[in-house]
């Protein structure tokens, strides 16, 4: 998982915005293995089921864009505020999926209002998230790593999100 995550979470970081189906792609894997790892606590299980939600999140970038908008939003959201909710402890049974849930929420109803910005954040937030994971990184360690790489993915997308601007201009 560590190169999976590494590889990932580079990808999101930095083309998130760019190659939307990538970004509901990793969502769709990084929600189905959270919730596979909540349910079964079997890493094999959760890569299985991390691909066929990616699968099914790439599909549906590409055929149904608009609802895969929604979609994304909602996985993303989930699976971000769940991430941060396992930095704090708030990631045991039934409060998980209320945090996923909630997460989820906000995330859909962001990204319909401001999409390309959402797209920005929510794909940085999850890069970073992976990132951090797969370096089993530690207290202010964590953390700071995690804010450094944020904002470098903000900071990477937002320029290309200006050029693209330009471009059509």
């Amino acid at each position: 998982m560590f190169i999976v995550n590494l590889l990932l979470g580079a990808s999101l970081l930095l083309w998130g915005r760019k190659l939307f189906w990538l970004f509901i792609a990793a969502a769709g894997f990084f929600t189905g293995w959270q919730l596979a790892q909540i349910v079964t606590h079997n890493e094999v299980v959760g890569v299985i089921v991390g691909i066929v939600f990616a699968i099914i999140g790439a599909l549906l970038a590409v055929f149904l864009k608009t609802i895969a908008i929604g979609v994304a939003g909602f996985l993303m959201g989930g699976s971000v505020l769940l991430s941060l909710a396992g930095m704090i402890g708030l990631d045991q049974g039934m409060v998980a999926w209320v945090v996923y849930i909630i997460g989820g929420i906000g995330g859909a109803i962001l990204i319909g209002m401001f999409f390309d910005w959402v797209v920005v954040i929510l794909s940085s937030l999850g890069g970073a998230s992976l990132i951090v994971g797969a370096l089993s990184l530690d207290g202010a360690i964590r953390a700071l790593a995690f804010l450094g790489l944020l904002i470098l993915g903000i900071v990477i997308q937002a320029s290309d999100m200006k050029k693209d601007d330009r471009k059509q201009s």
